[in-house]
């Protein structure tokens, strides 16, 4: 019983030390060639397509995306602050932090596009 009690008490730590990587505030840096969404339910459907293995769907959704200009990727890291956070829902809401055109833009991304 003390065994299990530690395991879940360790479990818990670990959680809360990986959740507490994102800060709102924080500046972070974005993966290259992540996929950024101006929309909420768009990355929504991606992930969902990403977390349901058909690689062929994803390609696609993501190409139509990328192609109406929906959702952009860009080729090397970039700087953002966070502005929110969903661990549940694996979101981030960031503001661009780089300097360009799309300096103080704002976009929802997965988490898994946070350099950590």
């Amino acid at each position: 019983m003390k065994s299990v009690l530690a395991l879940l008490t360790l479990l818990a730590l670990t959680s809360a030390t990986h959740a507490g990587e994102i800060r709102l505030g924080a500046s972070m840096q974005v993966k290259p060639d992540s996929i950024w969404f101006g929309d909420r339910a768009k990355l929504t459907r991606w992930q969902a397509l990403k977390k349901g293995g058909d690689s062929k769907a994803l390609a696609s959704y993501q190409d139509g995306l990328l192609q109406a200009r929906e959702a952009w990727q860009f080729a090397r890291p970039l700087t953002v602050k966070i502005r929110g956070f969903e661990p549940k829902a694996h979101l981030v809401d960031v503001e661009m932090q780089t300097e360009g055109r799309l300096q103080g833009s704002t976009w929802v991304l997965d988490t898994s596009a946070l350099l950590r």
